[in-house]
């Protein structure tokens, strides 16, 4: 830690929560919950806190518990309304979960670090996922805390990255493979309706009022007004500093673990280590609340 850097005031989990019990993986930073039945219809009080241990703790884990894609689904609307997602395959039954399956013929390929879907104006606040095949060995995901990243920052590259801006674009990394993969109708849909958009490097969380690096390498493209050697400086510097492991916690999953992460606050690496074996990952996507 740098010697400008001070640490957040740690929260402080007591007098903060009635119905739930976060325990914290990292100070400040991704939290088990326990104390919570998913598969039982969840009281106001508790809706209430688990989006409050989301905003405090960036990304939020429960153990092994089986949900019905039903039951996703409405995990997924006590943070927001159910977003479009990722554009990934779909559950049969309910199109609202996306459903990620590699196995030998499909190795997988989402292989870097990202936040869902910057390339949109409007990104998703956040996913819930369930793990609901486990390969026997791998198949890990990294999250990384963007106002962690950003509170380790000297004071001087702070100042100097607020007031900067960055194109956002599904053009660039394995995305853009993945989309081309689905045929030429789905990668030219795409090229026509969502065309790059501009972010703010430094984002100002709106719940928490943390400050957090906003620049991924999957879809992060240049920062604006700079000279191209000078920005690809700058996001190279940024997107090896996220990597750190003061900013990261490294998932061990369970089959029907689940995790909840704001997009907004964290970045995720979904680790390709398990091929040829089976995984399966269903998703659901929820948006930013009117």
């Amino acid at each position: 830690m740098t010697a400008n850097a001070l640490p957040m005031e740690l929260i402080d989990i007591e007098s903060r929560y009635q119905h739930i019990k976060p325990v914290p993986r990292m100070p400040n930073f991704a939290a088990w919950i326990e104390g919570v039945d998913l598969t039982q219809p969840l009281s106001e009080p508790v809706k209430e806190e688990l989006r409050q241990a989301l905003n405090d703790f960036e990304v939020i884990f429960f153990k092994p518990q089986k949900l019905t894609t039903e039951q996703h689904i409405e995990l997924g609307k006590v943070f927001g309304p159910i977003s479009d997602g990722s554009y990934f395959d779909r559950h049969a039954d309910t199109p609202e979960v996306e459903v990620l399956e590699n196995n030998a013929d499909r190795p997988p390929t989402i292989d870097n670090w990202h936040s869902d879907i910057s390339w949109k104006e409007k990104a998703p606040l956040g996913t819930a996922i369930q793990i609901t095949v486990t390969p026997p060995a791998g198949g890990n995901t990294c999250w990384s805390s963007m106002s962690k990243a950003y509170e380790y920052l000297s004071e001087n590259m702070k100042a100097y990255l607020r007031d900067l801006r960055a194109v956002h674009t599904w053009e660039i990394g394995p995305f853009r493979e993945y989309l081309a993969s689905q045929g030429e109708e789905k990668l030219f849909w795409a090229l026509r309706n969502f065309p790059p958009v501009e972010h703010d490097v430094v984002k100002v969380h709106p719940e928490s009022d943390r400050h957090c690096l906003y620049v991924n390498s999957g879809f992060t493209k240049r920062i604006v007004g700079l000279d191209k050697r000078e920005s690809q400086a700058i996001l190279q510097f940024l997107f090896n500093w996220v990597q750190r492991p003061e900013f990261m916690v490294h998932h061990q999953w369970e089959a029907h673990g689940i995790a909840i992460w704001d997009n907004r606050s964290t970045q995720h690496y979904a680790v390709a280590d398990y091929w040829p074996y089976h995984r399966i990952n269903q998703r659901v996507t929820f948006d930013v609340p009117e």
